[in-house]
């Protein structure tokens, strides 16, 4: 078996042994000897992809990882977001930083733009990325409406509605011309308990 490189993909051929002109195998010594050759062909293809600030689901349509079986190599990509300036931009818009009253924050994790490097398939371009977590003691439709009704304050545009008929993602165009997503999610939406846990995550 032998491997034959070709741009961004791998080559795997069988070799057939020569055959001499009395019908024997050259090196099988054995006069009368049919040798048949197969030829297996694998190709792998070794490239890379392009969420929604969606990103992870990337809630703004940036490229995710996925089914990687090594940690991508990641640096900045500040080509497509100087000075984090979008980042900031979504991080201080008040559908993350100014939360209804009832919905109380528990954390914030804000990612910049990033390239990783592609590992067998995964990697790419990751946009910036805001992920607001809280939890409130209202009931599901009640956690949907705030959120919706601060987001539309605040120029979103509902994009999309979860199986129960509630609006659970929205986008927003920046004056400047960025345009962002924002996807809402609640653990146990079934739970009959007093206190959920919800998460906003943006991307851009």
């Amino acid at each position: 078996m032998a491997a034959v490189r070709l741009p961004g993909r791998v080559l795997f051929v069988a070799l057939i042994p020569a055959m001499s002109s009395t019908g024997s195998v050259e090196g099988c010594g054995r006069p009368g000897f049919l040798a048949a050759g197969a030829g297996v062909l694998a190709c792998f293809l070794l490239t890379g992809c392009a969420g929604m600030a969606g990103n992870r689901y990337s809630p703004a349509g940036t490229e995710t990882g996925r089914n990687s079986t090594s940690t991508p190599t990641s640096t900045p990509h500040s080509d497509s977001d100087p000075g984090d300036q979008k980042l900031h931009m979504l991080a201080a818009d008040p559908v993350m930083a100014d939360l209804p009253a009832g919905l109380v924050k528990t954390k914030e994790k804000d990612a910049p733009a990033h390239y990783e490097t592609p590992v067998f398939g995964s990697g790419g371009s990751f946009g910036a990325s805001v992920v607001v977590s809280f939890t409130s003691a209202a009931s599901l439709p009640d956690i949907y409406k705030m959120v919706g009704d601060n987001a539309a304050r605040n120029g979103w545009v509902g994009t999309a509605v979860d199986s129960t008929g509630m609006t659970d993602r929205w986008a927003k165009t920046y004056p400047e011309g960025s345009v962002s997503a924002l996807l809402l999610t609640c653990k146990d939406p079934s739970a009959t308990t007093s206190t959920r846990s919800c998460t906003l995550d943006g991307g851009i």
